[in-house]
């Protein structure tokens, strides 16, 4: 049974390959860069937590951590952020912060772009995430549209929802072995739901998800039941040919992350060979590095303990039941 229209089953069970992904310097523009820029919000983070008197505050330095790393990782990596690594940990912050939300710098990678993953985590996670979004709101609307066939109707809708979820992955990444990708998330949603796919397919023959229970066309155009669902993908995660020569957002830009609240202003560093190392600054609460100026927050991603961890908290306030087991486990929302 769904637990209501913003319950976002997705952010307790969406998981890729890793359990937890650290974001590396080998191979990046700038890799002394990175590595000072990272170390500044490592010891921001651990300052913050030593700070935090409730698991509010606790989760905002959290949420703070992945925005400080991958702002980082966008300053002095940018020759790296299609790769699997990146677009990975950027999965694993929209699924473990509970006040998560996109823009991300990177995210998801474009098609076709070189060195990028074999498979797009990132175009995944939005699908499957729609399809639970666009399910709850189906199941919504039936039952305060049509009383009488509700019944029906919201079991055709968390069919639909499951199985576009489950078409996606297919759809997207179909060479690629979907466990690594949500499939086994997936289906702790279709127990979640109590509706696994295996028997759903007369709702799926009944009602068609996007003209009938208006959900939104997927990749491919099928939702695929019990009785059509391709043969699974063997490939691992991988990263295929290229190489990044430029910053694909140019050399400076802005952007107000979703989740704090902040605005951000990204400068990548030069590339350098070896050791590297002057390119980075942050500035207001932010952790320094370098003397060039490849970096710059105007923001708090890097000092929790200060606006991030209030502002975190005050929107994690908007939230109920939170369930904090290592990462977020269940998020149900309330307004």
């Amino acid at each position: 049974m769904r637990l209501t229209f913003f319950s976002f089953v997705l952010l307790a069970v969406f998981s890729t390959g890793s359990a937890v992904i650290t974001l590396t310097s080998t191979g990046c523009a700038d890799v002394a860069g990175f590595q000072t820029c990272q170390n500044g919000v490592t010891d921001a983070v651990s300052a913050c937590n030593n700070a935090s008197t409730t698991q509010t505050e606790t989760l905002a330095c959290g949420c703070s951590n992945y925005v400080g790393n991958y702002n980082c990782y966008a300053a002095y990596c940018w020759n790296r952020v299609n790769e699997c690594e990146y677009q990975e940990y950027v999965v694993e912050y929209l699924v473990g912060c509970p006040i998560a939300k996109l823009p991300v710098p990177y995210f998801p990678t474009p098609d076709n772009a070189p060195d990028s993953c074999s498979c797009n985590v990132g175009n995944v996670y939005l699908a499957i995430n729609n399809n639970i979004i666009e399910g709850g709101t189906c199941s919504t609307n039936e039952s305060n549209s049509s009383p009488l066939n509700a019944v029906q109707a919201i079991q055709g809708c968390e069919c639909c929802e499951v199985s576009g979820a489950i078409s996606s992955i297919y759809a997207i990444c179909p060479t690629t072995d979907p466990t690594l990708i949500g499939l086994s998330s997936v289906q702790q949603v279709e127990t979640t739901l109590d509706t696994p796919l295996d028997q759903c397919q007369p709702y799926l023959s009944q009602y068609n998800c996007v003209s009938d229970l208006g959900f939104s066309p997927i990749v491919g155009n099928t939702f695929y039941g019990p009785s059509n669902l391709p043969a699974s993908g063997t490939s691992t995660l991988y990263n295929v040919a290229g190489t990044v020569t430029a910053p694909a957002s140019g050399n400076h830009f802005t952007y107000t992350n979703g989740g704090d609240g902040q605005v951000y202003t990204i400068s990548a560093a030069s590339m350098k060979e070896g050791s590297g190392g002057g390119g980075a600054t942050t500035t207001g609460n932010g952790a320094t590095a370098g003397n060039g100026g490849g970096t710059k927050a105007t923001g708090a991603a890097a000092s929790p303990t200060t606006s991030a961890k209030s502002n975190g908290d005050k929107r994690l306030g908007f939230r109920a039941h939170v369930l904090v087991t290592g990462l977020v486990m269940s998020l149900v929302c309330a307004f």
